[in-house]
């Protein structure tokens, strides 16, 4: 949540889940040990549908198999 963090005079940590890359086409941006927060309205989370949609079918196999 680092747009909130940014807006947040005392906002030093944020959140950094590396997994999330792996169901998201966009990137947190780090430069020099500071995070920024995205230029576009919202949390600038963009998911990647394909990605998500896959992994629910790994689940759900794996919850039948079991």
């Amino acid at each position: 949540h680092v747009s909130l963090a940014c807006a947040v005079p005392n906002g030093r940590w944020v959140e950094y889940i590396p997994q999330l890359d792996e169901i998201t086409t966009t990137r947190l941006r780090i430069e020099k040990g500071k995070a920024f927060a995205p230029e576009e309205p919202g949390l600038g989370i963009g998911w990647d549908w394909d990605a998500i949609r896959g992994r629910s079918e790994i689940m759900h196999a794996v919850r039948k198999a079991a």
